[in-house]
C-alpha cells in the first residue's frame, strides 16, 4: 500500500517512547514511601536510551503490527506499510 493511500483510509502510527518525570518531593514529611510525598511534575523528558519503536493500527484502532516491537526506524515502518 502507498503511504497516500495509508493514510487516506484511517491508518495510524504510533511512536512508543519512555518518559520520563522529574517531581518536586516534601521533605519535611518524608516518610519510608517517597511516592507519598511527590508533589507537581516540574519537568518531563524522553529518554533517549531507549529506542523508539512504532506501532500500526489500522482504521478501527485495532493493533497490526503485533504486540512485540519489530519497527524501530522509517525504513521498518514504510516496509510494513508497503506489505498491507
Amino acid at each position: 500500500m502507498e503511504l497516500k493511500e495509508f493514510i487516506s483510509k484511517g491508518y495510524t502510527i504510533n511512536a512508543q517512547v519512555t518518559v520520563v518525570e522529574t517531581h518536586e518531593v516534601d521533605l519535611e514529611n518524608l516518610e519510608e514511601d517517597v511516592g507519598d510525598n511527590l508533589g507537581e511534575v516540574i519537568d518531563t523528558w524522553i529518554d533517549d536510551r531507549e529506542p523508539v519503536s512504532y506501532d500500526i493500527l489500522d482504521p478501527d484502532g485495532e493493533l497490526i503490527s503485533g504486540y512485540k516491537p519489530t519497527l524501530f526506524d522509517d525504513e521498518d515502518v514504510r516496509a510494513f506499510i508497503a506489505n498491507l
